[in-house]
């Protein structure tokens, strides 16, 4: 009887299968768990309030979970920034990190986050300078930097390109 040619006879075949296998359990690990740090550094003019607040999900956004097998307690919508009605402030929102500089009448603050952040500005009259960048290479999101006075967007400027940078400049 004359015996059929079975690829997985050959040792090489298996060898390469179980190799292609773990590339891939690694490649997916990466992916899924991140290379970056999730844990941040405080800098000048990050509130701690802000990190240690939790809004309780939507209905919308426990439907996703749950059909995601996610436990809905687990997942937390972040808080939308809410800019007093007095003083001047620079806004900077982008969903990962960024860092730059920002002040008024030269007096700038250098600052590195993540997320919505109010940066509360030392003076509320004079000329007031942001310059932020991304610190990654995401083209999907941008970054958005605004000037505020007394509640007032006075200027703002955005950019979605990799690195991508935005200065913006008011007198307030």
């Amino acid at each position: 009887m004359k015996r059929r040619n079975d690829p997985w006879d050959k040792p090489w075949v298996t060898i390469a299968v179980i190799v292609g296998i773990v590339a891939v359990v690694i490649m997916a690990l990466v992916f899924f768990m991140g290379g970056g740090n999730t844990g941040g550094q405080r800098t000048a003019g990050q509130s701690t309030t802000s990190q240690a607040t939790q809004a309780p999900l939507s209905s919308s956004a426990q439907s996703t979970a749950a059909s995601a097998g996610i436990k809905p307690e687990s997942i937390r919508e972040a808080p939308t920034v809410t800019v007093p009605g007095n003083g001047a402030f620079v806004r900077v929102n982008y969903i990962g990190s960024f860092a730059g500089t920002y002040g008024i009448n030269g007096e700038m603050v250098t600052v590195r986050n993540s997320g919505e952040r109010l940066f509360p500005l030392n003076a509320t009259t004079g000329s007031v300078s942001a310059t932020f960048h991304k610190e990654d290479g995401s083209t999907r999101h941008e970054i958005v930097v605004e000037i505020y006075k007394d509640g007032k967007a006075l200027r703002f400027a955005k950019n979605s390109s990799a690195y991508g940078e935005v200065n913006v400049n008011s007198q307030v």
